[in-house]
């Protein structure tokens, strides 16, 4: 009998274990969450004229999958003879602009193209 009741309160405190336990993964989840909700986000791409004027692409991305290629790859769709040149795209400020996009500060880029860039504007 005493091995009985040894065995019971043995069950009890793993019971009480597994409630923390689970009580941590639970807010473990939802740190997670709260961290990766950002992720599904679609992020718009812009491109600014010499002139000023500005137009969405018409492709969005995730910005899981925002990356330098990824926005290049996006540049040739729209560029289809896809060799353009844009001086933008090789400065500090591109780069920092693609890393604050990838840490969740912004939620769209804009390339800014300057008179003598080449970069073809193809409808889609």
């Amino acid at each position: 009998m005493e091995i009985l009741k040894e065995t019971i309160e043995f069950i009890e405190i793993l019971d009480y274990v597994t409630i923390v336990f689970a009580f941590f993964a639970m807010i473990g989840t939802f740190i997670n969450f709260f961290y990766r909700r950002k992720d599904s986000k679609l992020i718009k791409i812009y491109i600014q004229f010499p002139d000023g004027s500005r137009r969405l692409v018409p492709y969005h991305i995730t910005r899981r999958n925002f990356t330098r290629s990824e926005l290049f790859g996006i540049l040739r769709a729209i560029d289809k003879e896809g060799s353009f040149n844009i001086k933008y795209t090789s400065t500090p400020e591109f780069f920092d602009d693609v890393l604050q996009v990838q840490k969740g500060k912004r939620d769209e880029i804009t390339i800014r193209l300057e008179t003598d860039d080449k970069f073809n504007w193809t409808e889609i």
